[in-house]
């Protein structure tokens, strides 16, 4: 079987993701990227061992909104975006042979078109490890069965809003002072091992990333535990 990714996000997801930033340092400011989504963005090569390249969007219920833009107000909840937020994209960005980040962009119109902030949580140290079977198939879509073991270790996140509210929101949520516009990125001060188990199977005609929401500390991750999906 090939030998997975993985990822995000978290995850996702994702929400858990976000969630799982600790207080960090040595920060950095710089002028902010357009909607291109800033610094750690760019897609480029393929990660090591796999087949795995480019960019995958989260996906709701295994939805497969046109350009990844998801307007569903209970994942807009879900997920923990600022309040001002009406629709948002989150990727999963593979940006070398063992690096990636997952990208959440927060929009204040329905069609992914005003920008309003952007999370980028970047991964580096990607390893691909042994084969997990027998795993809770899950649906929408079916959860394969099959999977590998993946590490990565969060390197840094990239910050950027706004509005009043994004920037009000970074500050509550990562104690983070961001000034509107901006591009604001953070080194990890303490960066660690995680692991998880990741995989990909084609779905009606899209390739999907399968990966476990929970990130464990520990390479003791042997099931997804409400695995997350992207699609692309």
């Amino acid at each position: 079987m090939k030998k997975l990714l993985f990822w995000i996000v978290l995850i996702v997801g994702t929400v858990a993701l976000l969630g799982s930033c600790a207080k960090k340092e040595e920060s950095t400011a710089a002028a902010a990227a357009g909607d291109a989504a800033g610094t750690g963005t760019t897609a480029s090569g393929t990660i090591a061992g796999t087949s795995v390249t480019g960019t995958f969007h989260s996906s709701w219920y295994g939805q497969t909104p046109a350009g990844g833009c998801v307007d569903n107000s209970s994942a807009i909840s879900q997920f923990g975006f600022p309040s001002d937020t009406k629709s948002f994209k989150e990727k999963w960005i593979v940006t070398g042979t063992s690096t990636y980040t997952v990208s959440r962009i927060s929009y204040s119109d329905a069609t992914c078109s005003t920008m309003t902030s952007y999370f980028n949580t970047m991964y580096e140290s990607v390893t691909v490890g042994s084969e997990v079977t027998g795993l809770t198939a899950g649906s929408s879509p079916t959860l394969p069965t099959t999977a590998s073991k993946f590490s990565s270790v969060e390197d840094q996140y990239v910050l950027m809003a706004n509005t009043t509210v994004s920037i009000a929101y970074f500050l509550s949520e990562y104690e983070q002072t961001v000034v509107s516009g901006t591009e604001k990125v953070v080194n990890e001060s303490s960066p660690v091992t995680k692991y998880g188990l990741a995989t990909t199977s084609t779905v009606s005609g899209n390739l999907w990333l399968f990966i476990n929401r929970r990130i464990s500390t520990a390479d003791n991750v042997t099931d997804w535990s409400g695995g997350s999906t992207w699609w692309q």
